[in-house]
């Protein structure tokens, strides 16, 4: 039998969803990737591993796998349509293994700003 402590569940004030940009995983072997913007987004940053490697130096003994985690943030307000036409955009020129969008919870990002 279920139990109201088994039950319930904790009450949370609603928070608007809002999509802010995009984290997408880039395989290349040409080194760091370099991004024109695309419609409405803008690169943010690179990272290699979990290294931020652009903006900025990095170490070329960092750089041991062809895979990148490539931050793309909105420049407006967008959509699912708008991430939808970005990818194809970006799939004219690189090759991807992954994408994940990026919201905002309310004030607060969904997401991990690392760098």
């Amino acid at each position: 039998m279920l139990t109201k402590a088994t039950t319930g569940r904790a009450k949370r004030p609603a928070k608007p969803i809002t999509l802010v940009g995009v984290d997408v995983y880039i395989i290349t072997e040409d080194g760091i990737p370099m991004f024109d913007d695309y419609g409405a987004f803008k690169i943010e940053f690179v990272s290699n591993r979990g290294t931020k490697v652009w903006p900025g130096y990095v170490s070329d003994d960092l750089m041991m796998v062809n895979w990148y985690r490539c931050r793309f943030m909105a420049t407006r307000t967008v959509t699912d349509a708008d991430v939808d036409t970005f990818m194809t955009a970006l799939s004219k020129k690189w090759k991807w293994s992954a994408a994940q969008k990026l919201w905002n919870y309310g004030d607060e990002a969904g997401f991990s700003k690392a760098y």
